[in-house]
């Protein structure tokens, strides 16, 4: 079955290679460049706000399988079909955000944390229903790629006097969010149980909307 996707992920490689023009640096990065960035109030804002925002979205999804075995109560053949559900919803979630980011980006900010959040409560309420289920997952996956675009569109926008900085600290925020999501989650999953973990996903939504407000605060001056 992973074999499939060895092809796939070839012809992506040679996509990207072809299409994406390339992106030389403007100058050499010093860490003193790092230091400048998160010197800006608006900036170190929105790393904070992004790191709570992928924290939230791996707390939940990193312990996603158990929530449906436990509480969904799906088999193998049923979880396959929900993770497809929820991987398809990807495309579509990337395709919207791509239109709607022509508008003001920072209204769209508070979006992924709002909606994820939602469907996660969602889950815990009614997640014992697998039609409820697939809708709050299709939702969910959708927003959790459009996130991505919705942010790095900001990104773009905000610090396009520091490119190779500010990009450095993005992907530094959501790789730690991603490894404190899934050891928060983990730790509440096994010193509680599944819903704390999910409980724990929508209280870090909560900050990051919190941070991110009306989007104002986190535009460049």
């Amino acid at each position: 079955m992973f074999l499939i996707l060895v092809p796939i992920t070839v012809a992506a490689l040679i996509w990207q290679w072809i299409a994406l023009p390339s992106l030389p640096a403007q100058k050499r990065l010093r860490f003193s460049a790092l230091r400048e960035v998160l010197s800006r109030p608006y900036f170190f804002r929105a790393m904070a706000a992004a790191t709570f925002t992928w924290g939230s979205a791996f707390t939940m999804f990193t312990y996603l399988r158990p929530f449906l075995e436990q509480i969904t109560g799906v088999g193998v053949n049923s979880l396959s079909l929900l993770l497809l559900v929820l991987g398809c919803a990807g495309f579509l979630g990337t395709w919207l955000a791509g239109r709607l980011v022509r508008q003001n980006v920072e209204r769209l900010l508070k979006l992924p944390p709002l909606v994820m959040g939602l469907m996660t409560a969602g889950l815990m309420i009614l997640g014992s229903n697998v039609i409820a289920t697939a809708i709050f997952m299709f939702v969910w996956g959708a927003m959790n790629t459009a996130m991505s675009v919705i942010w790095m569109t900001w990104m773009t926008q905000n610090m396009d006097d520091a490119p190779e900085a500010a990009g450095s600290m993005m992907v530094a925020s959501i790789q730690t969010a991603i490894l404190l999501g899934a050891v928060i989650g983990g730790a509440l999953l096994d010193s509680i149980s599944i819903y704390a973990t999910f409980l724990g996903s929508i209280f870090l939504a909560l900050l990051a909307l919190a941070l991110v407000g009306n989007g104002k605060s986190l535009l460049k001056p």
